[in-house]
Parts: structure tokens; sequence; C-alpha cells
């Protein structure tokens, strides 16, 4: 079940990662117009700005995130857990808590990450280099494989440089609703089966996921997703984003049903001055 959760948990954070992620430059797609998707309030009388259309707003946040250096995300993922295996059924409550400081180039990554499995806390300190993963767990600095370093490392790089990240909503855009919150427009979808399972592909695709994760998204069966995320109306920068999630999949002969909810904000924008690995990571890797 943890094995589950881990891969589940990294699925939706490189997701999360990409959407705020990327610095190069998304300003050349071609706008495709409004196509399906909705927008309210778009002709209200005397409102003083349109909302903009789904392409239009993309275009905007790919060319504020190509010049954005550092930011901070943090989560919390609430996931209630239920395994059938033949007679005997478990449930589960995890809660994981992640925060991260990211400069991306050179890329420099602090994260710091709580489990809760159940009662059982595990908690987690990560410094990440462009060639080293320095790893903390509970007061012990461990050194991580070379070839896990060497594939995680890779599929970090990636998620902070997809070539479209918010761009790839345009594969869903008949379920997604455009509205305006205070000084934020809002991307509302509620998304479900093949559509969702396409969006995250596509996503995991780009930013280097490997075959495990590829097959356990070929398992699920996902129930509903509604996804929210708020773009700042000056910067055109994510700001927070809410995922819901409802799924089932089958392997091994066991059967698991999740309901996930996981809450993502990004701050600090280019406020991050510097992450500095210390001695006593450098010294246990040695």
């Amino acid at each position: 079940m943890k094995k589950w959760t881990t891969m589940i948990i990294g699925a939706l954070l490189v997701m999360s990662l990409a959407a705020c992620g990327n610095d190069k430059d998304n300003s050349a797609a071609p706008a495709t117009g409004s196509g399906s998707t909705t927008t309210e309030s778009n002709n209200t009388e005397g409102q003083s700005a349109a909302v903009p259309t789904l392409d239009e707003l993309l275009a905007k946040t790919g060319e504020a995130t190509k010049a954005l250096k550092s930011f901070t995300t943090e989560a919390n993922i609430d996931q209630q857990i239920k395994v059938d295996a033949g007679e005997q059924s478990q449930d589960q409550q995890v809660k994981t808590s992640l925060k991260m400081d990211i400069i991306k180039d050179p890329m420099m990554i602090y994260q710091e990450m709580e489990m809760d499995m159940s009662g059982q806390k595990q908690n987690v300190k990560q410094y990440i280099t462009s060639e080293n993963i320095y790893s903390q767990v509970g007061d012990q600095w461990v050194s991580i494989p070379e070839a896990q370093t060497k594939e995680l490392i890779e599929q970090m790089k990636a998620s902070m440089n997809p070539e479209k990240e918010l761009d790839q909503f345009k594969k869903v855009k008949d379920d997604i609703k455009i509205t305006e919150e205070g000084d934020s427009y809002v991307l509302n979808a509620d998304v479900s089966g093949d559509n969702v399972k396409e969006l995250a592909k596509s996503v995991m695709e780009q930013n280097g996921s490997d075959a495990q994760m590829q097959a356990l998204l070929d398992q699920m069966n996902i129930k509903s997703m509604k996804m929210k995320y708020w773009i700042n109306k000056e910067t055109s920068l994510l700001e927070k984003m809410d995922v819901a999630m409802v799924m089932e999949m089958e392997q091994s002969g066991q059967k698991m049903t999740m309901d996930m909810k996981m809450d993502t904000s990004f701050s600090n924008h280019d406020k991050v001055a510097e992450i500095k690995v210390p001695q006593e990571a450098l010294d246990a890797a040695k």
C-alpha cells in the first residue's frame, strides 16, 4: 500500500511542479480561440474587462513563468484508502505535507516532507541538485544509490522545463470553466475517465516519468477528478491549485479504492535567494 501511495503522490506532484516550473517560451503556441471552453461573465454588461479565454490565459501564464527564477510550493495531501485482498479488507488514512524551495537554474531544491500513515509518521528532508540527492530520514543523513539518483534528477529537471505545461489543459478544454475570484482568474475542471488519464499521461510523458508510473496510470479507473487553479490577474502566475480525485485500481490480486484531496500553493516568486547543502549531508554522501 505504501508503494502505491508514494507513486500516486509522485505523479500528482510532478503535475503540480510542471504547472509552475516552465522556463521555455510558450508564447509561440498558436491560439485556437475559446473552443468549447466556458467563460462566465464574459459578456456581463458593465464589466470592466472580459474574462480571458483558456488560450489567452495560458499564453500569459507561459510568458510570466518563463522568466521565473525561483519559488516556494507547499502541498497538503489527504488520502482515504481501502484495500481489498480476497476476504480481507484494510482501511487507512494517509496525510502528507510537503514544502519545497526551488531555484530553477542551476537546479537546486530543498524539500521537507511529513507522511502520517494511520498515526505512523515519517519525516524526510532532501536537498536536490543537478548532480546529487541528499536525504535525511529522521536524524540520519542517508545516501541514495547512484542509478536511482540519476533517474530522479532527470525527472525533476524535466518537470521544471517542459515544452508546454498548463497548455496541456487544451486537451480537456471542453471540461474547463474560467471564472473570477477577487484578484485571480480561476480554472475549474471536472474531468473523469479517459480524459483525465490522457491529461495525466501527457503531462507525465513530457516530464520524464518512468515505465512503472505509466503502468500505474494504465491500471487506474479514475471515477472523478476535480481541479481548481488560481492564476493571479496582475502577475499571471499560478498561486494555488486544489485537486480532488476518486479512483480505483487493481494490482496483484488486490483492489484499492482511494478518495484523495490535494491542496497546493505557490508563493515566494523570485525570492528564494540561496539553497545551501549542509556539510553533514555532503559528508554522508562521500
